[in-house]
């Protein structure tokens, strides 16, 4: 049989002095040879494995998410099984379990699998990222913790202590499900469930709780995904939605009133900051978990903005007063841009002071304050009250009313720069929205700078990105561009799409525009008026998207609308 080592350098995978440099490395460390290629960088786990199938002559799977695993398989093999030695069984033919397996060389989980199982093992090869997405896929995620608990809850010999945690588990007496919910076996449980979330780049996490099931997903590029939990969850769901209160530090024995709260934890090496809102409903409590990187770098360049919008958005930076509404749905991005805009002007000899709803993430050497409306703090009492603090840059996290937008507006025509935000469709009818308030158009035309629209479109797999051919299930008024999508993978959870970037449509006010605002036109006269002098709507900026390869047509629909024009 050829050593692996030679079998690699004769597929031309690696040259014969990296296999000498890997050889002598393995004498020194004692690990094995492919571990050693895997860790110098020399191959990649999936080319080692397939190396190594050839030489051993095992069936390589280089994708498991192709094949098919019935339930009857994913019943026959335990979650404990399968976590532990980390395996996927793919087929059972009589007594023969087919699986895949990372390490060809373990053979301990085949002998236990023989013994406890009463099955006739065949190995195939595949990495271990892929077993281990296929477990999540199939078995779902934290199946071996629940297994676990329930096994535990059944034994006989604690008959007393385990009983009391099964009344908890099914949301009885308080006293029981506050113990229970700081069982090891629960915080591994809610471990898993925040561990798996963050290494999917999830924003949030949703807990629901419904009549026969418990409904877990996970936001990821802003689209929600479900993930696979065992059914058996529903029986723990009071016990983790208590361990997630006490983490937080809520009340574990308030039922019946919506709750806020946060914490923070590390996960992978890195600290991430939790905001977690829990709220009542028919079958339970629901529960909202906001996921907040704890050190964010906010940079203009890094927002995805073309070069001319950049260096306008600078030079609107560089006013010294006048005021800058950000306006979108919640969710669009605009808090990051705003963070971006205050980390450009924090400098030592600037004051800048923020009043937010929630503080989403600490700026280092900025005044940062959150309102608390229920005992009277409101943005406009906060408003009033940082005046005083003498600052030279201020954010107003939101304008709601009139006395919060009437504040920020005459503040900023006293030599302060202002950012805020509004909720609007667009940037055109934040001026409209102003005049809905109870604004003098006088105050709108002569303080505001600029309005600025954004949303998130997601950003086509690098790892799939394809170019498309089937022009005619385009829409017409792209199908002359050269055009690409994600024919999805593992990368992107077979979405086609990994990853967001903002696009913009940025209204700033002229005299033109001053005189429009004054005798309180509509916003489609204002849009029709700045397009003259070379306003791009968030659909141009889509578009623009879409001819750069970034993301695709049904993306830019999907957050801007069609201009019919």
């Amino acid at each position: 049989m050829a050593k692996i080592g030679d079998l690699l350098v004769q597929k031309g995978l690696i040259k014969p002095e990296q296999l000498a440099l890997a050889i002598e490395e393995n004498k020194r460390s004692g690990e094995i040879l492919g571990q050693v290629l895997v860790r110098m960088k020399l191959v990649t786990q999936a080319q080692l494995l397939e190396t190594l199938a050839e030489q051993l002559e095992l069936l390589f799977y280089p994708s498991l998410q192709k094949i098919v695993v019935s339930e009857e398989v994913i019943r026959a093999v335990p979650a404990k099984f399968v976590w532990h030695y980390k395996f996927m069984p793919l087929n059972i033919r009589g007594k023969v379990l087919t699986i895949a397996v990372s390490d060809p060389f373990a053979v301990w989980p085949m002998e236990d699998l023989k013994l406890h199982l009463g099955y006739d093992v065949v190995r195939g090869l595949a990495t271990e990222e892929e077993i281990l997405s296929a477990l999540r896929r199939y078995y779902g995620v934290g199946a071996e913790t629940v297994e676990e608990i329930l096994l535990q809850s059944s034994q006989p010999a604690a008959a007393a202590p385990k009983e009391a945690k099964k009344t908890a588990a099914a949301g009885g007496d308080i006293e029981d499900l506050e113990n229970f919910a700081q069982d090891a076996s629960v915080v591994k449980l809610v471990n898993q469930i925040l561990t798996e979330a963050v290494s999917s780049r999830t924003t949030d996490i949703h807990l629901e709780s419904y009549r026969d099931r418990v409904l877990v997903r996970y936001r990821i590029d802003g689209i929600l995904y479900e993930i696979r939990l065992p059914q058996q969850v529903k029986d723990l769901y009071a016990a983790i939605v208590s361990r997630i209160k006490i983490m937080a530090n809520l009340n574990v024995v308030e039922r019946r009133m919506p709750q806020d709260g946060r914490a923070i934890i590390k996960v992978q090496d890195k600290q991430v900051d939790l905001r977690i809102s829990i709220i009542p409903a028919l079958h339970g409590e629901n529960v909202v978990i906001r996921i907040l990187p704890m050190n964010m770098l906010f940079n203009l360049g890094d927002l995805g903005m073309k070069p001319e919008d950049l260096k306008n958005l600078e030079s609107l930076l560089a006013k010294p007063h006048g005021i800058v509404f950000l306006t979108g749905p919640t969710g669009s991005g605009k808090t990051t841009t705003l963070y971006a805009c205050l980390s450009k002007l924090n400098k030592e000899a600037i004051k800048i002071i923020t009043i937010e709803d929630p503080i989403e993430y600490e700026l280092n050497g900025v005044m940062q304050i959150q309102v608390r409306p229920e005992i009277g703090f409101t943005f406009a009492n906060a408003l009033r009250s940082i005046l005083r603090h003498d600052p030279d840059i201020m954010m107003v996290g939101e304008v709601r009313d009139l006395e919060t937008a009437e504040l920020a507006i005459r503040t900023s025509l006293t030599g302060h720069l202002i950012f805020s935000t509004l909720h609007t469709n667009d940037s055109c009818s934040g001026v409209t929205r102003l005049l809905d308030i109870g604004i003098e158009p006088y105050l709108v035309a002569s303080s505001v700078n600029a309005f600025i629209s954004q949303r998130l479109v997601r950003v086509i797999c690098p790892n799939c990105k394809q170019e498309r051919k089937d022009k005619d299930a385009l829409p017409k008024w792209i199908r002359d561009v050269r055009t690409y999508y994600g024919k999805g993978c593992d990368h992107c959870k077979s979405s086609g799409y990994r990853g967001r970037v903002a696009i913009y449509e940025m209204l700033f006010i002229n005299d033109e525009l001053r005189e429009l605002i004054t005798n309180k036109v509509s916003a489609n006269q204002i849009k029709a008026k700045a397009k003259e002098i070379g306003f791009k709507t968030l659909f141009d900026a889509g578009v623009e998207k879409i001819k750069e390869g970034v993301t695709t047509a049904e993306e830019v629909l999907r957050v801007a609308e069609l201009e019919s024009d």
